[in-house]
């Protein structure tokens, strides 16, 4: 008997033994088919570029297949022009720096969108009461192209003002740097967005123009590549975007984890102003990451003044929704959210 038990243990032993290698070999293709990608992200605010953050902290590139390096370049305008250059195949940007790529000719596209409604604030010095005391001040902005020069030029519009002739607008730099010269006075308003409002009030800065409640249409934030890319290796393209979909779960589902890594990128101590940047972007960041139509013929619009190409463009060119509406379609997103 004592032999029968010593000879069962040992077909176990070697029944265990193989179906581990077959589970290790079923595996390797997938762990052999991590790919090295450098992606970027475009601001160091609290939570624009938090979702990139997410995805490479909770390690569901790897879950997905991919080994990136995640990138800080400064600016949508840079981020674009890394994306052009090769330099980036998939990465973060804004709209405007986007469509003027594609109208001069460059090969770029929008793959998503986190979000996608203009989330600024126009905040200003104590002695700045109304609108109308914007006339002949200094604005501070970020470079030509960027969402936050758009977004700046946008409000002033929206008050009757002419951002050329009524306002001396500054290129100062990023959102940080922009409430650094408002707080030394070298400019007397500029826009910000959710953690730059916070940051605003608590210095003594009011909000003059609340563009956020407005909901404008605007691809303020989102995941562009070059169709080469798209054509050559659509299956980075799918990996990632299901990496990003998944992240875009884990920020609005896992408040508190999401709130230190955005301290960690951020490298903001102070939790409130992350906090309510947390709750903006938990509420209008999309499950399903569009990126939004509407939003680039709000650009092509207000470009077509001055830009004839943009009159004659067609907004549905800059988007290739094929990838998140896959996911969409697969339900892969509702089941994410147990619907």
């Amino acid at each position: 008997m004592e032999h029968i038990r010593i000879h069962r243990r040992r077909q176990l032993s070697t029944a265990l033994i193989l179906l581990a290698g077959l589970v290790f070999f079923a595996a390797a293709p997938f762990l052999g088919a991590a790919e090295k990608i450098n992606t970027s992200y475009i601001s160091p605010a609290p939570a624009s570029s938090a979702i990139i953050w997410v995805t490479k902290d909770a390690r569901l590139f790897e879950k997905h297949g991919l080994d990136a390096t995640v990138i800080y370049i400064s600016g949508s305008i840079r981020g674009i022009q890394a994306i052009l250059a090769g330099e980036i195949p998939i990465g973060e940007g804004g709209g405007p720096g986007l469509t003027s790529a594609r109208l001069a000719g460059g090969d770029v596209v929008a793959i998503a969108g986190n979000v996608n409604v203009l989330p600024y604030y126009l905040v200003a010095q104590p002695s700045i009461k109304k609108p109308e005391d914007l006339r002949g001040k200094i604005g501070g902005t970020h470079i030509a192209g960027t969402t936050a020069e758009f977004a700046l030029k946008v409000a002033l519009k929206k008050m009757g003002m002419d951002p050329v002739k009524d306002v001396n607008l500054r290129v100062i730099g990023g959102s940080i740097d922009r409430m650094v010269a408002l707080q030394k006075g070298i400019v007397n308003f500029t826009v910000v967005t959710e953690a730059g409002k916070a940051m605003a009030e608590k210095l003594g800065f009011p909000m003059i123009v609340d563009m956020a409640a407005l909901e404008i249409p605007f691809p303020q934030n989102g995941i562009y590549t070059s169709t080469r890319f798209i054509r050559e290796r659509p299956d980075i393209v799918r990996r990632y975007i299901r990496a990003y979909v998944e992240a875009i779960h884990f920020f609005k589902t896992q408040k508190e984890e999401s709130i230190r890594i955005m301290q960690k990128y951020s490298r903001m101590s102070d939790r409130r102003p992350v906090e309510e940047s947390w709750d903006w972007h938990a509420r209008f960041i999309p499950e399903a990451p569009y990126a939004p139509v509407g939003g680039y013929q709000t650009i092509l619009q207000d470009l077509a003044s001055t830009n004839p190409k943009a009159a004659q463009a067609n907004a549905g060119d800059f988007v290739d929704a094929r990838f998140v509406k896959e996911l969409e379609d697969s339900g892969f997103i509702k089941s994410l959210y147990g619907k």
